[in-house]
């Protein structure tokens, strides 16, 4: 096993020497592959979205893809207009039917005009979250840009999402920029350095958003982004290792490829192993259930591997070829020398890890007692319309979908009254074809029913048409005019669609089906013939809405029930609706389908339990791997992951203690990164106190040396990683919002851990851990074999090994 680690340790050596010795070629190369990242990056799909990720075989993904294939199912959003007259609301109404990319307007008077505000359902003629579909969002703004609008629904989700993030990114990437430079000035040794630095991180980042495009179903807003800002961040810990080994080997004396084949040799091991504990903490993301997870994951993970490798084979050739400039612009280090604060601080070891051990324990009981939001929508451009619609009076326009087969219009009335025996569902806003009953459009006072599905013969539709009011000659005429048209429609309708030889006289129609004819083959030929009548036309555009509905709420093989929710998406109360409502409702069908806001929320809460299981225990085991074959130790990587542990527990104690809610994808993918990425703090640091231990008599002052050598790597990667963290909430809103405040505030605790509380806990431990190295370990198996041999009873003739053994065991002796 040795002998095996020390061949590859050997290997390691030679592949520095090659680096160096090809730097022009992978120059040349990482050039050409920056400019090609480039020019790939506009071909990128961005997906704004998030139901597509939910696992193939829940409710909702059913659901969703059976309304796609079943009704054609386009983009749709609520749009609400306040201080508007009864008439003004028509108006509006033609105005947005003009809307070039809606497809039709839903508007009914009695029911969606309320407290001087109208209420529209558009629907649009392309697929949600297509560049059509937010063409036709944004124009539909446009349109009403004199008008206090606001607007809701899918895609208008979608649409404000993707307003958001352009341009947040923006404001991001020159913050971080920003942020960056000011660190690096402060902690470099050299002016210079902020180029290199810059090459490195530009070349590493065209690279990797360039790539983006092997993902072919597109890549989520949320990996995009985070992987932009994460790996502008991430990415500096390689740099930096790498940056200062090579102005120490400067100090030294050696040259420039010397000290660059040195400073490779040396940064490699740390470099590697920096960059797997990352990417072992983005590959448990990779395990969850929802398939977002995989995608952050690859997306990151991806990113981290570029920027290493921009690291090892690129910032090399640039360290070479820029010495001169670096050397010559070398400046004071502005870096504090905080060799005696360190010796104070592990004076008072045996506080500090008590204390720490204490609060990292009580803050893992209280993050458990976490509450978690699993609504994406949650951006300010989409929860401020939201709030308005629904003070307004139009209540939350939280919709609940449920899908039937078609055929059993009484069995859809009951489920319809099943479902809204719940408090929770505004019976006013439930919409079924069962359930629509035609006399509400006749009479609103009258206690006859007469439903959309029902079946009738012409003289009932006759008889029908006769009951509405007609007071003057003038009304006469109109339900004359309509009777005549009721009388040819039928007859047509039965000649065209029934069995050949159906009587006309006895033949019963669906209504909603005579309807729907009327409206597809019939309505634009009479049009002429109106001579602008009004008022028909009134009537006309009523039937038309219903022909919406029968396409909106029917297929050949399905009929679609809405309803509204009326309660916010996640509350408690909903929750515990859905889940009585995904078992009651396969009471009444076997084959049943459920989605909305709220399923689709509740569907990824009974997920995350298991996700979040899953990438806590792979992050810790797959870094747990690293760290053994790192430093060849049993105890010590369970040490270091402890402390990084501790710091999580601590991190994810503040909501508690503050009563606020965590994005659940934000809390897992900040577990796997602030796992993942700052232990290499903790890495860096034992690493140093490992190496230069046996240069100090004193133990105490090898580990103050230690933690000052390494306070510049960690001020400049922990603070630009916490700056970028909080610029993110401060910038973005929503889910990267909350993601980039965790990411700052997890940061900064494991900065101080590793600074304050890991050098007394490996003081502490320094004698277990000596005790469980890989070297004594070995040794104590070969000592045990050696006496096996002496003492067995057929003893013969020792082999060479086992007496260079016993040697070596006498001389140590």
């Amino acid at each position: 096993m040795q002998k095996k680690l020390s061949k590859f340790s050997h290997g390691l050596k030679k592949i520095p020497k090659g680096i160096v010795k090809l730097k022009w070629v992978f120059l040349v190369l990482f050039v050409a592959l920056s400019i090609f990242g480039a020019v790939m990056i506009p071909h990128t799909k961005i997906n704004y979205d998030l139901t597509g990720y939910l696992p193939a075989n829940c409710d909702s993904s059913t659901a969703l893809e059976l309304l796609k294939k079943e009704f054609d199912d386009k983009g749709m959003a609520y749009v609400m207009v306040k201080d508007v007259t009864p008439e003004k609301a028509g108006e509006i109404k033609t105005r947005l039917e003009k809307v070039e990319g809606v497809a039709t307007v839903t508007y009914v008077e009695s029911m969606n005009y309320k407290n001087n505000s109208a209420l529209y359902t558009v629907t649009l003629k392309d697929y949600d979250s297509t560049a059509g579909a937010f063409d036709a969002v944004k124009d539909v703004i446009d349109a009403l840009s004199d008008e206090k609008a606001y607007l809701s629904g899918q895609s208008a989700f979608s649409y404000y999402t993707k307003l958001e993030t352009e341009q947040s990114i923006m404001k991001l990437g020159i913050a971080i920029v920003v942020i960056i430079l000011l660190v690096m000035l402060f902690t470099s040794k050299t002016y210079f350095e902020l180029i290199v630095l810059i090459l490195v991180f530009g070349a590493a980042m065209a690279i990797n958003m360039g790539t983006n495009f092997l993902f072919v179903n597109g890549i989520s807003y949320i990996a995009n982004l985070v992987a932009l800002v994460l790996q502008l961040a991430l990415s500096l810990d390689y740099s930096i290792i790498l940056l200062h080994r090579y102005m120490e080997e400067r100090d030294n004396g050696e040259d420039a490829k010397t000290a660059t084949v040195t400073a490779l040799t040396k940064g490699l091991p740390e470099i590697l192993s920096s960059s797997l504990t990352t990417v072992a903490g983005l590959a448990a993301l990779m395990l969850m259930t929802l398939s977002i997870g995989s995608e952050i994951g690859l997306s990151l993970a991806k990113g981290i591997v570029i920027s290493m490798a921009t690291v090892i084979f690129f910032m090399p050739a640039l360290l070479v070829i820029f010495d001169k400039p670096i050397q010559k612009t070398r400046h004071k280090s502005f870096v504090p020398n905080v060799t005696k604060p360190a010796r104070a601080i592990v004076k008072a070891r045996k506080v500090i890890v008590p204390a720490f051990l204490l609060i990292a324990i009580l803050a893992g009981v209280a993050q458990g007692f976490n509450k978690y939001s699993f609504n994406y929508n949650s951006g300010s451009l989409i929860v401020a319309p939201k709030k308005v619609i629904e003070e307004t009076g139009f209540g939350t326009l939280n919709s609940l979908v449920v899908v039937v087969p078609k055929g059993d219009a009484e069995k859809e009335r009951q489920l319809v009254k099943y479902v809204e025996s719940f408090d929770l569902i505004d019976k006013s806003q439930t919409t079924a074809l069962s359930t629509i009953n035609v006399y509400s459009f006749i009479d609103a006072d009258s206690s006859e029913t007469l439903y959309l599905t029902d079946e009738l013969s012409k003289a009932e539709i006759l008889a029908l048409i006769d009951k509405i009011p007609a007071e003057t000659d003038k009304d006469k005429e109109k339900v004359a005019l309509m009777k005549n048209f009721a009388n040819g429609w039928f007859d047509e309708y039965v000649g065209k669609y029934m069995p050949e030889g159906t009587d006309k006289e006895t033949a019963k129609v669906r209504l909603i089906d005579l309807l729907d004819f009327a409206v597809r083959e019939k309505l634009n030929s009479i049009s002429p013939l109106l001579n602008g009548n009004e008022e028909i036309k009134a009537y006309l555009d009523q039937v038309k809405q219903i022909s919406f509905a029968k396409a909106n709420l029917e297929s050949e093989n399905y009929s679609r029930i809405t309803f509204n929710i009326n309660g916010g998406v996640e509350d408690d109360d909903v929750f515990e609706l859905v889940k009585t409502l995904k078992t009651g409702v396969s009471d009444f069908y076997e084959e049943r389908y459920i989605t909305g806001e709220s399923v689709v929320c509740y569907e990824m809460s009974e997920y995350f339990m298991k996700d979040n299981l899953m990438v806590c225990l792979f992050t810790d085991l797959f870094i747990l791997v690293i760290l053994l074959i790192t430093f060849r130790n049993i105890s010590l990587p369970i040490i270091l992951i402890l402390a990084i542990q501790g710091g999580i527990f601590i991190n994810f104690a503040i909501p508690f203690l503050s009563k606020t809610s965590i994005s659940f994808i934000g809390y897992l993918i900040i577990s796997a990164i602030q796992m993942g990425a700052t232990i290499d703090y903790a890495i860096v640091l034992t690493n140093r106190y490992r190496g230069i231990r046996k240069d100090f008599t004193d133990r105490y002052d090898a580990m103050a040396a230690a933690t000052n050598a390494v306070f510049p790597t960690i001020l400049t990667s922990g603070v630009i990683l916490t700056a970028t963290g909080f610029v993110m909430s401060m910038l973005s809103s929503g889910v990267v919002a909350q993601l980039g405040l965790l990411l700052g505030v997890g940061t900064l605790t494991s900065i101080i851990i590793v600074l304050f509380v890991l050098p007394s806990l490996l003081l502490v431990t320094e004698k277990v851990v000596d005790k469980t190295d890989f070297s004594k370990l070995f040794r104590k198996k070969q000592k045990a074999a050696v006496e096996e041999v002496t003492l067995s009873p057929d003893f013969t003739e020792p082999s060479d090994n086992a007496v260079k053994a016993q040697k070596t065991e006498n001389e140590q002796g």
